[in-house]
């Protein structure tokens, strides 16, 4: 059993590893491309993840530079979630503005993926430690 729990220390601090690492790699990669703009909540995205619990996501709507209107949803989950009709404000990359982003929750994405790769290195060094 215990074999066990260092294979799922080992596996769940390489997601978070990993994970952490392509979110930030993909942020500095498109970072020089990313334009900033204005959109407009029209709808929440209403799911239910399972019995009595319900995702509620902005869905939004923006025009590119180019004149492409993009609707989307916000990988954000909140509650109540935002109103239909406000303006927020939007990040996308002009290369795939299907991707686009909530400003706010790029940036708290990228103030959390320190921690995230921190937990992720924590549970491998963990996981070496009890096997040395």
């Amino acid at each position: 059993m215990r074999l066990f729990q260092m294979f799922m220390l080992i596996l769940l601090g390489g997601a978070l590893i990993w994970g952490s690492a392509a979110e930030v790699t993909g942020y500095l990669r498109s970072r020089s491309r990313l334009v900033r703009t204005t959109g407009v909540v029209i709808g929440i995205d209403e799911e239910e993840t399972r019995p009595g619990v319900r995702r509620r996501s902005a869905l939004f709507r923006f025009t590119t530079d180019d004149g492409e209107t993009i609707e989307t949803v916000s990988s954000a989950q909140t509650w109540p979630g935002p109103k239909v009709g406000a303006p927020i404000a939007i990040t996308y990359d002009p290369e795939r503005p299907w991707d686009a982003e909530r400003t706010g929750v790029l940036v708290f994405k990228l103030c959390l993926m320190p921690f995230t790769f921190a937990l992720g290195v924590f549970f491998i060094v963990l996981t070496a430690q009890e096997l040395l």
